[in-house]
């Protein structure tokens, strides 16, 4: 099955899917033990770098629900609205795909969002969450999406701490991905011990290489379940 936008039904009261700005795709070969791949774009939305990254998860054999963040974050969200959000679609498309096994990746603006979205998950989802993986995340975010950052100007930082919420996760394993140019992050400031760095050529967008960026968290998410 391709790329396509989401047009399905009601998973709850709450939540109607069919308007969350999210592409799915399906690998042509399903493998039963590859998690759910939850992506998160950044603030320029599903530009081409996001949409390799999807492809290229789902031709490794796994199923990906990619969230278009200029869409969704163009009016501010509360940590719990888009943690039921992401709920909704989880629920659904685990039941639809009998999968109940998550990998939960934000790039940019995406990873900035994500500790506040998993921290407000239902403990069910938390659980079935096998990895986070933070892309670039800067340290703080306003959950809305700014002018003056897709442009690239010097912005106010955000009023919710990234690197705080990131702190608060203990029970998971953690990677962030950096590219070998950017300075932004500092590091330092996280205080937990379960978490991972890799560094890879280029800056903000890795030199463009969505494959080998996949490859390397593959590459280090299962070297990290090894006995």
């Amino acid at each position: 099955m391709g790329c396509m936008l989401l047009g399905m039904g009601v998973v709850n009261a709450q939540t109607d899917i069919s308007r969350l700005p999210v592409t799915v795709k399906v690998p042509s070969v399903v493998v039963a033990e590859r998690p759910i791949v939850f992506f998160i774009t950044g603030d320029g939305g599903m530009k081409k770098f996001s949409v390799d990254m999807v492809n290229i998860f789902a031709g490794k054999g796994y199923p990906v629900i990619g969230l278009n963040t200029l869409k969704y974050f163009w009016n501010k969200k509360t940590p719990q609205q888009a943690a039921a959000d992401v709920t909704a679609l989880l629920q659904y498309y685990s039941s639809q795909w009998n999968n109940h096994a998550f990998i939960l990746v934000g790039y940019s603006m995406g990873a900035d969002v994500l500790p506040f979205i998993y921290q407000h998950l239902p403990a069910a989802f938390q659980s079935q969450t096998q990895h986070l993986v933070f892309m670039s995340p800067s340290t703080s975010t306003d959950m809305v999406v700014h002018i003056s950052d897709m442009l690239g100007k010097t912005s106010t930082p955000g009023s919710m701490s990234v690197t705080g919420e990131m702190n608060s996760i203990t029970t998971k394993p953690l990677l962030l991905v950096f590219g070998q140019d950017e300075k932004d992050f500092d590091i330092k400031a996280l205080t937990i011990r379960n978490y991972h760095q890799i560094v890879l050529p280029g800056g903000h967008h890795y030199n463009e290489d969505a494959q080998g960026v996949v490859q390397q968290i593959l590459t280090h998410l299962y070297a990290a379940v090894k006995p």
